[in-house]
């Protein structure tokens, strides 16, 4: 209901009992009117007041969210976006967030915990900073694939969030941290556990009406379902939050979600819709220079030429990914850019080579923990040395 129209209705029924209230009725009558006009204009106040609560629970919200984007983007696996507040005002906090958000943007991870560290510790920091810098410090440890203390910092971040006492605060803190678990369950494996998580994290974001992390959640569900076997069920998280993410032009946000159609379509047998929706992400991850959204572009990408019987220019694909992921030190992606590499020179005939990037990718999942990983690469591993032994049998 509008402003105008919550006005009519308060002042509408006060004017319309004493205009009554000067006609010739009986007083019971006049009563009656009075009584009604005034639950009406009461009715009309509470609409009012509730109104002006929602506007500035929004407007609230709005501005957190303004300023955690200034602050931060928490990613992981290039995928889900998070925001935290927790800067404050004091000046020596606000120091140590834009020196941590410095170095994640050239990459430097370590540093960027080091400089998150000291507004955990910080005399002065809120519970709030302290969610922040739990979410943030996890959020690094995730982009190193150091998942054991990933893990740490976001149960962290959750165990702290209950001492939040405003709701918007406590709500977001812990929005964060259940999406950055769920994300850690998925990478270790264990879909249920991940599903959980997350699933909570979307009823949250639904909850206090965040759409950027309504979209987050809703694609970090539609992975799980992909990884589960369920294209159908996945595609549809995935274009729920293509739909929210376009409405609120979120172009990284668009890009992700575009790219994890493609790889929908792809498992479905539809290699030319699939590339449709994989070059749009890269050329969108490109413009706003995300490289390790390029660099997940390119080698989505580059499986797609391969499924196609296309390997050299699968090849060129892969190994462009990898220079990127090894420039920005995202270890997942290294690894997973080797593996692609060394199944394409398994293909092609060229074991030595095969195996030197099949088992250097082996080496990095092993460190991180990627048990899914690990079992697939152990596989692929096993198919080039059968294949060598038939050949000089």
């Amino acid at each position: 209901m509008s402003l105008v129209l919550s006005i009519i209705l308060v002042v509408g029924p006060l004017i319309l009992g004493i205009y009554l209230s000067t006609r010739g009725i009986p007083r019971r009558t006049k009563r009656v009117v009075w009584i009604i006009c005034a639950l009406i204009s009461l009715s009309g106040v509470i609409l009012l007041a509730r109104q002006e609560t929602g506007r500035r629970r929004e407007s609230k919200t709005r501005e957190y969210y303004r300023q955690s984007q200034e602050r931060r983007e928490l990613y992981s696996k290039g995928l889900p976006t998070r925001y935290v507040d927790g800067l404050g005002e004091n000046p020596l906090l606000k120091h140590s967030f834009k020196e941590g958000e410095k170095y994640e943007k050239e990459y430097k991870f370590d540093q960027a915990i080091e400089a998150y560290k000291k507004c955990l510790l910080h005399p002065n920091a809120t519970e709030a900073n302290k969610v922040a810098a739990n979410v943030l410090i996890g959020g690094c440890h995730h982009r190193l694939s150091e998942l054991g203390e990933a893990e740490e910092h976001y149960k962290g971040a959750l165990s702290i969030s209950k001492k939040v006492k405003d709701k918007d605060e406590r709500l977001l803190g812990r929005s964060a941290a259940l999406g950055g678990i769920g994300l850690i369950y998925s990478d270790l494996g264990k879909p249920d556990e991940a599903l959980k998580y997350l699933e909570e994290a979307l009823e949250i974001d639904r909850r206090i009406g965040y759409e950027q992390g309504i979209a987050s959640s809703l694609n970090n569900i539609g992975l799980i379902y992909s990884d589960l076997g369920k294209p159908d069920e996945a595609l549809k998280y995935h274009k729920e939050a293509l739909e929210i993410d376009r409405r609120i032009g979120y172009e990284q946000g668009i890009a992700r979600d575009l790219g994890n159609i493609g790889l929908i379509y792809s498992d479905l047998g539809k290699p030319d819709e699939a590339l449709k929706y994989l070059e749009e992400a890269l050329e969108i991850d490109r413009r706003i220079g995300y490289e390790q959204g390029i660099a997940r572009d390119l080698g989505n990408i580059g499986v797609i030429y391969t499924g196609l019987g296309k390997p050299d220019e699968a090849l060129k694909y892969h190994k462009e990914a990898l220079e990127i992921d090894r420039r920005i030190g995202h270890e997942q992606g290294i690894a997973r850019d080797l593996g692609n590499i060394g199944n394409i020179y398994g293909d092609l005939g060229k074991p030595d080579e095969a195996l030197k990037h099949l088992k250097e990718a082996l080496e990095i999942f092993r460190r991180i923990g990627a048990q899914p990983q690990i079992d697939v690469i152990l596989k692929n591993i096993v198919i080039v040395e059968e294949k060598e032994k038939k050949r000089t049998q």
